[in-house]
């Protein structure tokens, strides 16, 4: 594990781990309240990259990084979605599904139920 005096070699560091092992990295950022400090750590199961800092300016910075590392989070899971399957999908019997079962069991429509009210009824 390795921590990191300053920001800027951290950002470096975190945002090519993040690019570099898409598939496995990972960021946490914790805050020790008995120390008042917070610590980042990027890590891909092999590398580990962390920041500890106590200063307040440094949160515009930290958003800043989250907002990155989500940004590629989720392009990396749009690229995954447009991928083709690659196994075939097997075809199965389509079975009633669970809402189709309710609504039988319920009679098909279900009755609203009178509107409770508190104190004097009014007229």
């Amino acid at each position: 594990m390795v921590y990191y005096s300053d920001w800027d070699s951290f950002e470096k560091a975190a945002s090519e781990l993040f690019a570099s092992a898409a598939d496995k990295a990972r960021y946490t950022i914790k805050y020790r309240n008995c120390d008042a400090v917070l610590v980042l750590k990027v890590t891909d199961d092999a590398t580990c990259v962390q920041l500890r800092t106590g200063r307040l300016g440094d949160i515009k910075k930290i958003a800043r990084l989250h907002r990155q590392l989500c940004q590629s989070t989720s392009l990396r899971a749009e690229k995954l979605k447009s991928r083709q399957p690659e196994f075939p999908l097997v075809q199965t019997p389509e079975k009633a599904s669970a809402t189709e079962k309710v609504s039988s069991k319920a009679g098909g429509a279900v009755g609203k139920q009178p509107k409770k009210t508190r104190g004097k009824k009014r007229r």
